[in-house]
C-alpha cells in the first residue's frame, strides 16, 4: 500500500498531500488489517514523519495533541473512553424517553398518544442540524464543536427537568437532539482519526456498544428513577454528567483546523468557491457540497438509510408484538430488551474486530443476513417464547454488528470531510428511522399483521447490504 493510501486509511486529515487525500476503499480497509507491509509512517521511518505539514509544521488539526501521537490504540484510549462515556449518555437521553412517555405526558396533562412526538422532536432535530455541525467540525476542528455540543445537549436534558407542558418538554427534546448531533460526529471522528487500521473497528466498535448498553443498563435505571421519585429525576442525571464532559473534552478532541486545509477538502478543489476567503459559511456549504456530491458517501447514505428502516420499521412496534402472541407487560419486556441490548453489545463489540479482517461490503452482507433471519424467525414462526427471544437477539446481532462497518466507511472515504460524512450518515439513519416507524405504524394499522412488518425488515436489511457494496473510492 503507498503511503498516501495508508493515510488516507488510518484516518489523518492529511490537508497537506498535494494530491489530496485518497478515499478509501472497501478493499483497501479488507487490507489494512490482513498482514500488508507496513507503510513508512507506520514502521516510523522519516517518510512517515515529515508529511506533517509545509516546511516539517505540525497540521494544524494535530493542534492539541503531541506529534506522532495521534494514531494508535494507546493514543486512541482517552478517546475512546470519553466518546464511550458521552455516547452512553446521549444513548440514555434519547432511548429512556419511551418507557416513561405516559408519565411525562400526564404530568404534562397531555395525551398519552403523543408519546411518538417526543422521540421525534429528537430525531428531526438530530437529523436537520448535524450535517451542518458536522462540516463545521471539519472547518474549525472538532474541539469547539464538540465543547458546545455537550454544552447545548446538557441543557436541552437539564430544561427537560424543568419542562411544564408539551410544548415546552418538545422544544428541549429538540434542543438534546441538536446537541447530540452535534457531538456524536466528533466522537467517531476523533476515535477514527486516533485509530490505526487494525485498531479501527474494535475501537467503533465500543463506542456503538456504548450507545447500546444504554439500552440495558441506562434505560432500566432510568425507568426505576421515574417510579420512585418521579420521571424528571431521570433526565437531571444524564444532564450532570453531560456538562461534566465538557472539561476533559477540551483536552481530548482535536483543535482547530486551518482554513487553508480546509479549502481543498473537496480533494484539491477550494471548498468555498474561493479559497478562505469564503468565510465559514461558505466553507461548510462548500464540503456539504463536496460531501453531496461523493457518489461513495451516496452509497453508503442510502444503505444506512435502509438499514434503520428495516430495523425501525419492525421494531418500533415490538412491544404490541409480544402483547398480541404472548400477553406481555412492561415487566416481561423488560427482560426481553434486556437479552436483546445484550446480544447487540456483543455484536457491536466483535463485529468491530472483524472489520479488520473483513472488506466492509462483505462483512455488511454477513450483518444483513443475520438480521433478516432473526426478523423473520421472530414474526414468521410462531413458537415457544424463549425461540422467539431467541430470534431477536439474533436480530438485535445482526443490525448492531453492522454499525462499525457504516461509522468506518462514512470516517474513511474522505479523511478531509471525516465529519461532515458522519453528521449525514447520522442524519440518514434518524431520519430514517422517523419515516420507517411511521409507516410500520401505518402498516399494522391496516393489515394487522406483524408478518408484513417482518417482511419489510428483512428485505430492507438485504437490500441495504446489496447497496452498500456501491460504496468506492474515487
Amino acid at each position: 500500500m503507498s503511503h498516501t493510501e495508508n493515510e488516507a486509511c488510518s484516518g489523518k486529515e492529511t490537508a497537506e498531500d498535494p494530491k489530496g487525500a485518497a478515499d478509501v476503499s472497501e478493499a483497501e480497509m479488507g487490507r489494512a488489517g490482513r498482514g500488508g507491509k507496513p507503510s513508512a509512517n507506520e514502521a516510523g521511518s522519516p517518510a512517515g514523519r515529515g508529511r506533517a505539514g509545509h516546511g516539517g509544521k505540525p497540521s494544524a488539526n494535530e493542534a492539541g495533541n503531541p506529534a506522532g501521537k495521534r494514531n494508535g490504540s494507546g493514543t486512541a484510549r482517552p478517546a475512546v473512553i470519553l466518546g464511550g462515556a458521552v455516547a452512553f449518555l446521549v444513548g440514555c437521553d434519547s432511548m429512556v424517553v419511551a418507557p416513561i412517555a405516559p408519565e411525562i405526558l400526564q404530568s404534562w396533562g397531555a395525551s398519552a398518544s403523543l408519546s411518538a412526538l417526543l422521540v421525534a422532536a429528537y430525531a428531526l432535530a438530530y437529523a436537520v442540524t448535524s450535517p451542518f455541525f458536522g462540516a463545521l467540525a471539519d472547518y474549525r476542528g472538532r474541539r469547539p464543536v464538540a465543547v458546545a455540543g455537550l454544552a447545548v445537549f446538557g441543557a436541552g436534558t437539564a430544561l427537560t427537568f424543568a419542562a411544564s407542558n408539551l410544548a415546552t418538554g418538545l422544544a428541549c427534546r429538540a434542543l438534546a437532539g441538536l446537541g447530540a448531533g452535534m457531538v456524536m460526529p466528533t466522537v467517531f471522528g476523533e476515535v477514527v482519526s486516533r485509530s490505526t487500521p487494525q485498531t479501527r473497528g474494535a475501537n467503533v466498535g465500543v463506542i456503538t456498544g456504548m450507545l447500546l448498553s444504554a439500552t440495558v443498563v441506562g434505560v432500566p435505571i432510568g425507568s426505576l428513577l421515574a417510579s420512585a421519585v418521579g420521571w424528571q429525576w431521570a433526565f437531571l442525571l444524564i444532564a450532570i454528567p453531560g456538562f461534566l464532559a465538557i472539561f476533559p473534552a477540551v483536552r481530548v478532541f482535536s483543535g482547530v483546523v486551518s482554513r487553508k486545509a480546509d479549502g481543498r477538502a473537496g480533494g484539491g478543489e477550494s471548498a468555498t468557491g474561493d479559497g478562505p476567503r469564503g468565510g465559514a459559511s461558505a466553507a461548510v456549504a462548500g464540503m456539504l457540497k463536496a460531501a453531496l456530491t461523493h457518489r461513495g458517501l451516496l452509497f453508503l447514505l442510502l444503505s444506512t438509510g435502509l438499514w434503520h428502516a428495516g430495523f425501525a420499521v419492525a421494531y418500533t412496534s415490538i412491544g404490541a408484538f409480544y402483547e398480541d402472541r404472548y400477553g406481555f407487560g412492561a415487566a416481561e419486556m423488560s427482560w426481553v430488551t434486556l437479552a436483546a441490548g445484550a446480544a447487540g453489545i456483543v455484536g457491536a463489540v466483535v463485529g468491530g474486530r472483524l472489520l479488520a479482517r473483513w472488506r466492509a461490503a462483505s462483512y455488511t452482507a454477513v450483518a444483513g443476513g443475520a438480521a433478516a433471519l432473526g426478523v423473520t424467525t421472530v414474526t414468521f414462526l410462531p413458537g415457544p417464547v424463549a425461540a422467539t427471544v431467541l430470534g431477536q437477539m439474533v436480530w438485535s446481532v445482526g443490525v448492531v454488528s453492522a454499525q462499525p462497518a457504516f461509522m468506518t466507511l462514512a470516517a474513511t472515504l474522505n479523511p478531509r470531510l471525516q465529519g461532515t460524512a458522519l453528521a449525514l450518515n447520522g442524519a440518514a439513519q434518524y431520519f430514517a428511522q422517523f419515516v420507517a416507524s411511521s409507516a410500520g405504524a401505518a402498516i399494522l394499522t391496516a393489515t394487522g399483521s406483524f408478518a408484513w412488518l417482518g417482511a419489510a425488515s428483512a428485505a430492507l436489511a438485504v437490500l441495504s447490504a446489496i447497496v452498500v457494496r456501491g460504496v468506492r473510492a474515487r
